[in-house]
């Protein structure tokens, strides 16, 4: 396991939904926060399923979004993961890998709950 830098905590501030070319739905959920050594942060992750998967227990995600750091400099980050949720239950687990526009990459593993509408979690180098 990766050395831990931080931790983040996003309020979810609404979804949009579409279909994409394969004809699936896709959900954007987008959040806004603040993260460990990062400072404001707002994003977005996407996913993407048949609509006849729409009770999924996991699937992909991405994140696309950016941070504003003190030095008034505004740092991009797109990533890849993964997303589960147990049966019955609306908590979701996001395992994602992000590519940051520095050059730097880090993982973070956190959860979103519906009931709160925060997605939180902790970030680790690589």
């Amino acid at each position: 396991m990766s050395e831990q830098i931080g931790e983040f905590s996003l309020k979810h501030n609404g979804n949009s939904y579409g279909k994409n070319a394969a004809g699936e739905m896709t959900i954007s959920s987008d959040f806004a926060g603040e993260a460990t050594g990062f400072g404001p942060v707002w994003g977005t992750i996407t996913s993407a399923n048949a609509l006849s998967d729409t009770n999924a227990n996991g699937g992909e995600c991405e994140w696309v979004g950016q941070a504003f750091l003190e030095d008034g400099s505004v740092l991009g980050g797109i990533g890849k993961g993964t997303w589960e949720r147990p049966q019955n239950e609306h908590v979701w687990k996001v395992i994602m890998h992000v590519d940051l526009s520095n050059g730097d990459k880090h993982r973070s593993e956190g959860s979103m709950d519906l009931e709160t509408l925060i997605y939180s979690g902790k970030i680790f180098k690589g």
